[in-house]
């Protein structure tokens, strides 16, 4: 591991690693999907739901979340495989 030694540090803390990104996902779940649905912005605005930005928010935060529902699998699926071979 003389390529990448920070790679041990972060596999040593990954369920830390993990909890703390689900948490900024489900802040970002807030901020993405929930929070622009409660707001009276009027449609033409940056902040309506249904403008260009607030798309993308939405297709970046589910990009975001299967790439980490992904991760916490393999990895976890992983260790759990070795286990049992």
């Amino acid at each position: 591991m003389t390529a990448a030694p920070w790679l041990m540090t972060i596999s040593r803390h990954k369920t830390g690693v993990f909890a703390a990104s689900g948490a900024l996902l489900a802040f970002n779940y807030w901020l993405a999907i929930v929070r622009p649905q409660r707001m009276t912005c009027p449609p033409g605005d940056a902040c309506h739901v249904d403008s260009p930005a607030m798309r993308v928010n939405r297709i970046i935060f589910w990009t975001s979340a299967a790439i980490y529902a992904g991760a916490v699998v393999l990895v976890y699926g992983a260790l759990l495989w070795v286990r049992l071979s």
